[in-house]
């Protein structure tokens, strides 16, 4: 969380940090409250508060965040430091963060974080500490300052992510009641003018949709039929007209506008299951309905995904554990954590030796699923969870778990 960023600073033996790029970072969005910032900087010295560097332009929007500011355009011109540098970008640039950290009182020991062009950040960065006396910046590789602040979230960021699922759930709903809307003839399902409603309709009509809802889709969305249902990030072929009697696995994960993304997996079926897709759809729902009754804080991550490998392999699948790498049975993860990325801490992994905790505060997707590419279908079951403060099980996704779609039109 948030108040934890302090202490994660001791820890890390920083005597500040520095946040860099536009503020379409997951670190800067969650230091601003989601505000976006061209070529913002964020600065916090160990004992003072956190600082944003902004454009005139966005004075009003860096108001509106209640954090300390430097309006750049008055103190850093850039225009005056490129004259200033005969054109020289790297040295204004350079210069102008030098500034920012000279009026912060940033020194000693400075976490770097953000996002930008890696060889450009490399020079920069470079340049900055041949400028700023007493200063050593430093990188983390891993679980950083920020990745265990944002793995647990607070009350305003669970109502972020309340607000992400309702909003997902709701527009599932209307993609399953457009599919539904259309007749069928020859088990494939029809547009009005007779021609076969495709994928990509269907994802148009998403896309539709989540404008309607002020929402996002950063990474797209999967709506995968017959066998791409079966290899777990296939998103769907556009051009494939939606048929009765196969698995279609729609896996989606948009934002709102704070930048809060919800995660939820359906299997559908149109019409129909074959009793091939039937079976592996009971097995993979009863896992996931066990897996939710034993959810709780104090428990290790590793165990569920233990507890998934256990059961499916007692049903004769293959798994990560028991055949590594395999690409049919269950072959991936049960679940991560969610935020302002769409993966992040906690992870299940399917490593022992890599310890994680549930706790207050964790946010997490529970998908076991099945994939039999070979054999046209896949299955899974994803919902996203989280632990309040006092421990307790939330659930963020309402959506019912139906496999059948039942297509009345002729």
């Amino acid at each position: 969380m948030k108040s934890d960023i302090d202490r994660l600073m001791v820890e890390r033996d920083l005597d500040g940090f520095l946040v860099m790029g536009n503020g379409n970072g997951s670190v800067m969005r969650y230091l601003t409250g989601g505000a976006f910032f061209e070529g913002a900087l964020l600065l916090k010295s160990k004992d003072g508060p956190l600082t944003l560097s902004h454009g005139l332009m966005e004075r009003d929007a860096a108001a509106a965040t209640g954090l300390k500011l430097i309006d750049r355009d008055t103190h850093f011109n850039r225009y005056t430091l490129l004259k200033k540098h005969k054109g020289n970008a790297l040295e204004a640039d350079a210069e102008l963060i030098a500034g920012a950290m000279e009026m912060v009182g940033l020194r000693g020991r400075i976490g770097l974080y953000g996002m930008d062009e890696v060889g450009a950040a490399l020079a920069l960065v470079g340049r900055v500490t041949q400028l700023v006396e007493e200063i050593e910046i430093v990188g983390e590789y891993g679980e950083t300052l920020f990745n265990s602040a944002r793995e647990t979230k607070d009350d305003g960021e669970l109502a972020e992510l309340k607000r992400a699922g309702e909003l997902t759930c709701q527009v599932i709903g209307e993609v399953q009641e457009f599919i539904q809307s259309h007749r069928v003839r020859n088990e494939i399902v029809l547009r009005r003018d007779d021609q076969p409603l495709t994928i990509g309709d269907v994802k148009s009509f998403i896309g539709e949709r989540l404008y309607r809802y002020a929402m996002k889709e950063d990474h797209g969305n999967i709506f995968a039929q017959g066998r791409d249902a079966g290899v777990p990030h296939n998103h769907g072929d556009l051009s494939m007209p939606l048929r009765l009697g196969q698995s279609i696995v729609f896996d989606f994960y948009p934002t709102v506008e704070s930048g809060y993304y919800h995660d939820v997996t359906r299997t559908w079926s149109l019409g129909y299951a074959t009793d091939e897709v039937m079976e592996a759809y009971e097995q993979v729902k009863t896992l996931f309905d066990r897996l939710m009754a034993e959810l709780a804080v104090d428990r290790a991550a590793y165990d569920y995904q233990a507890m998934a490998c256990e059961y499916f392999e007692s049903k004769g699948h293959k798994t990560v554990r028991s055949h590594p790498g395999t690409q049919e049975g269950y072959i991936h993860g049960l679940g991560h954590g969610i935020g302002l990325d769409i993966h992040e801490d906690p992870y299940f992994r399917h490593v022992e030796e890599i310890p994680t905790i549930l706790k207050p505060g964790h946010v997490i997707t529970i998908e076991p699923g099945l994939y039999y590419p070979e054999r046209g279908f896949g299955v899974r079951v994803e919902d996203a969870v989280a632990f309040n403060e006092r421990g307790e099980l939330i659930w963020l996704t309402h959506y019912p778990y139906d496999l059948v779609i039942p297509m009345g039109r002729k």
